[in-house]
């Protein structure tokens, strides 16, 4: 039997598709046939990301989106639907971290928390949201959330962090029950030490980090699994709790 394409001919959405794992991402799924909307809070880096894809057969678009904005993720998902039709899956990229600011807890300002937890966790709310709301139109889809194995383990000194990934490795648990009847997909990608311009903030100052495969992952670890929970293939996979760390939480 030939295999097509793992998503030819599907729709996918990435936010904070623009750098490090979300372009990544975006990257992976063009290359497996998908037309692509390239969502980022910066809109010409979105742009030039989506300039770059592997195009094929198919076309792709660039969005500016503020996840932390209900206002500004309704308008996305407006805009994509109107470019595609609709959507088949979504990869929840968007996040922050402030590691010279997130601890000790007696040390975080409220203006860190609140700013963590408003993209992360509540930015994951509203992309979900939107994206239920367009899948139930189709009656199918498939969700992708992005929490860290610290949502799992924990990380000293990184406690908004630890926190807001451990609400969206909770969502989607309850937003894959919920969303199972409507046969809408939702799991969870826990990565590790990926090297992204985001960690090297962390690694910079944290202790160093060994991990039983023997090197950190890269942004592809996490955009290949990602491109598969976004496919068919993964078709009887939901509330799963997907965990790519190089054996980082097994150690």
């Amino acid at each position: 039997m030939r295999f097509p394409k793992l998503l030819e001919g599907k729709r996918v959405l990435v936010t904070g598709g623009a750098s490090g794992i979300g372009a990544s991402v975006a990257a992976v799924c063009a290359a497996a046939g998908a037309r692509v909307a390239v969502s980022d809070l910066d809109g010409d880096a979105a742009f030039r990301t989506a300039e770059s894809l592997p195009a094929g057969e198919a076309s792709h678009t660039a969005i500016s989106c503020d996840v932390s904005s209900s206002a500004s993720v309704d308008a996305a998902f407006a805009q994509a639907a109107e470019t595609f039709g609709s959507l088949d899956a979504v990869v929840n990229c968007a996040g922050i971290w402030h590691p010279t600011e997130d601890g000790p807890i007696t040390r975080v300002e409220d203006a860190i928390w609140d700013k963590v937890i408003a993209v992360n966790l509540t930015g994951t709310f509203y992309v979900c949201r939107a994206a239920v709301r367009l899948m139930e139109e189709q009656g199918a889809g498939s969700i992708v959330t992005i929490a860290s194995v610290v949502a799992i383990t924990g990380w000293e000194k990184l406690n908004a962090y630890s926190a807001s990934k451990g609400g969206v490795l909770s969502l989607s648990r309850a937003l894959a029950i919920e969303c199972g009847p409507k046969n809408i997909r939702v799991n969870c990608i826990c990565p590790g030490v990926i090297e992204t311009p985001m960690t090297e903030k962390v690694l910079a100052y944290s202790k160093p980090v060994v991990l039983p495969i023997g090197r950190l992952g890269k942004p592809d670890d996490i955009a290949g699994t990602a491109a598969f929970l976004c496919s068919d293939f993964s078709g009887f996979t939901t509330a799963s709790t997907v965990v790519v760390d190089g054996g980082f939480s097994a150690a």
